[in-house]
């Protein structure tokens, strides 16, 4: 996998919420992957939809994650406008509501994804990745880019793939750097804060690979 650049600690963030907005409607599927979740069993054939990630939630024009790390807090503006499979995705796996396998044969359930997982990977002074629990969570996501989708700062939050095109599911990296190497392979789903949290997390996970820092909670919320 690859990632992008740095200016300065919120640029990303100040960036994002400027143009910050509601969900757009989700683009057609695309065949194959609604085939793939189909034959999977995924109950909602990788396309759950934004309604549900966001039920409950206090109304509000921005829609932040809010990541709690062993190593400080990470503050993310998300952007449905944009990526709106991608973003109901995460939110809707970050709180509990979007079901998900531990193993390929195992059953569909809820739970809040992405707390006590692992930064797992790090590559060097580009970014880090998180989000790896057991074997996927049993779907795969349809792509979701356009022409604005570059990484051209630091602290981009976007989904991690295999390589290969519709292969993003629960797995995120925030970038340290400009990646324009990546332009056009990952979803970009928001824009994240607090770069000095990010690197150090970089900096631990490097340290000691048989103890990677970890995403303790995610949570989600609006604000006005």
């Amino acid at each position: 996998m690859r990632t992008p650049p740095r200016s300065g600690p919120g640029i990303a963030l100040a960036a994002l919420c400027a143009c910050a907005s509601g969900p757009r409607p989700f683009p057609p599927p695309v065949p194959e992957v609604l085939a793939h979740n189909q034959t999977a069993g995924d109950p909602h054939a990788g396309r759950f939809t934004y309604d549900e990630a966001v039920a409950g939630l206090p109304e509000g024009t921005r829609l932040l994650a809010i990541l709690a790390t062993d190593a400080g807090e990470i503050r993310c503006t998300l952007e449905p406008g944009e990526a709106p499979i991608a973003v109901a995705n995460f939110v809707g796996l970050a709180r509990g509501l979007r079901p998900f396998q531990d193993a390929p044969d195992g059953p569909w359930h809820t739970a809040p994804y992405y707390d006590g997982t692992l930064v797992h990977r790090v590559q060097d002074g580009e970014f880090i990745q998180a989000g790896r629990r057991g074997s996927g969570p049993g779907f795969v996501l349809q792509d979701e880019m356009s022409a604005g989708h570059v990484f051209d700062r630091p602290g981009l939050l976007a989904l991690a793939n295999s390589g290969r095109p519709h292969t993003s599911a629960a797995e995120f990296f925030i970038s340290i750097v400009p990646l324009t190497q990546l332009k056009g392979k990952h979803t970009i789903i928001g824009a994240c804060d607090s770069e000095d949290v990010v690197r150090e997390l970089a900096r631990r996970a490097l340290a000691d690979a048989t103890n990677p820092p970890k995403i303790e909670t995610v949570t989600i919320r609006r604000d006005p």
